[in-house]
């Protein structure tokens, strides 16, 4: 270890007063500061990750609609989609809205109409059945598949029945009469997202074409490709699956301003938050130069015995400098550990305040995700480096100008 490290890192240890407070906060400032963008970061990367895989996940990454798609039309339109390379899957439904009823209550819902071996192919709802099966949605009675929080309001369970009420309906001499349609819970899913377990339902392309009156007819095809990202990129090839009078809409064109709203709030949390670094490197600059005012007559003792001006400006940078680097690694590591215990930390804060946090009425997700990003950590430990780097500079700086013989006079 060469000079300006060993009297760098002895400066650090040995201070007292008031100087080794602005020190202590400018190293508290750096760790809290780092460890409060990374937890950040971290969540609203995981609550973009999450939300993302479950809307592309129950609606798929576009949707092909022509005017009056009849269930042959629909098929050849599959068929051809699924010869390309780039899509997984093609899937035909029915969509509408309706309102299911209980003898407990009656509330509305999105109804999503498709064959048994369609709904089992999808990841989301297959892979999350908490009761009940799949596996004769479409066989005997009329079933239906609701989700946890819908099936909890309505108070049923599998092999109950409900009753579907749609808008259209009959006008009689006694009134409009509603058109209505009873179904057996078939299966009861829970996915993770407010807005799907409390309001969406699944039922029988058949029943559905039937409920809503509509003979033959598809409402869209559901197609997942391999790349969702690259969905803009494989409109072209989207596009010649259908003729003039089709529309293909991509999952970026449905949820274009939602995701950018994400991006934008992400920025501007990065930006404030980099905020408290700053004032932490502000904080580093007041340490150091209240370290070179205090240390005139060894700086001048050490220009004496011969140190040259760059030994005193290594001396002093180094000082600052270490100060940005071990708060900076201390945040990372406090950062990372406060994601790693995440849930448990948000579940102690509710049960100590007596409050939800964290709602999926109002987030959307039933629970805090976070995604760590290593590039997003990478930019985040060189930001405070470099303000670091930056709040040491003018103190060694100062450090240099200082007169040995003025410095000696006065002490």
């Amino acid at each position: 270890m060469g000079f300006a490290h060993t009297v760098g890192l002895r400066y650090l240890r040995a201070r007292r007063g008031f100087v080794s407070v602005v020190t202590g906060f400018s190293f508290v400032g750096i760790a809290l500061g780092v460890a409060a963008l990374i937890v950040v970061m971290a969540v609203m990367a995981g609550f973009r990750a999450e939300l993302l895989d479950r809307i592309l996940g129950a609606t798929g990454h576009a949707q092909i609609t022509e005017p009056a798609m009849t269930e042959s039309r629909a098929k050849e339109i599959s068929e051809i989609a699924l010869t390309k390379e780039i899509v997984t899957s093609a899937i035909p439904y029915v969509a509408g809205q309706a309102m299911v009823a209980s003898n407990r209550r009656a509330v509305g819902g999105m109804v999503r109409a498709m064959s048994t071996s369609d709904l089992m192919s999808n990841e989301l709802i297959g892979e999350n059945i908490i009761a009940g099966s799949l596996s004769n949605f479409d066989q005997g009675t009329t079933k239906i598949v609701i989700g946890k929080i819908l099936a909890q309001q309505l108070g049923v369970y599998v092999g109950d029945s409900i009753s579907l009420m749609s808008s259209q309906g009959t006008h009689t001499v006694m009134g409009f009469v509603p058109r209505m349609m009873r179904a057996e819970v078939a299966a009861i899913f829970e996915v993770g997202m407010h807005q799907y377990d409390s309001a969406l339902m699944f039922i029988p392309i058949k029943a559905a074409q039937s409920f809503y009156k509509i003979g033959n007819l598809i409402t869209a095809i559901e197609l997942s490709v391999d790349k969702p990202s690259h969905i803009v990129g494989y409109m072209p090839t989207l596009r010649r699956l259908v003729d003039s009078s089709g529309t293909v809409t991509t999952w970026v064109d449905s949820n274009r301003q939602f995701f950018e709203a994400l991006q934008v709030e992400r920025v501007a949390m990065f930006i404030i938050l980099a905020l408290i670094v700053v004032v932490a490197a502000f904080n580093i600059i007041t340490g150091q130069m209240m370290t070179v005012n205090d240390k005139r007559r060894d700086i001048a003792i050490l220009r004496t015995m011969g140190a040259q001006r760059g030994d005193i400006m290594r001396l002093f940078f180094l000082s600052g400098f270490w100060v940005g680097l071990v708060g900076t690694m201390l945040g990372v590591t406090l950062g990372l550990l406060i994601i790693w215990q995440l849930q448990p930390i948000v579940g102690f804060i509710e049960v100590l305040t007596g409050t939800r946090l964290f709602s999926g009425e109002v987030y959307f997700l039933s629970s805090l995700p976070a995604k760590i990003i290593p590039e997003e950590i990478i930019i985040i430990i060189m930001t405070s480096l470099s303000l670091s780097t930056l709040a040491s500079l003018y103190p060694a700086w100062k450090a240099t100008k200082m007169d040995p013989v003025e410095a000696l006079r006065y002490e």
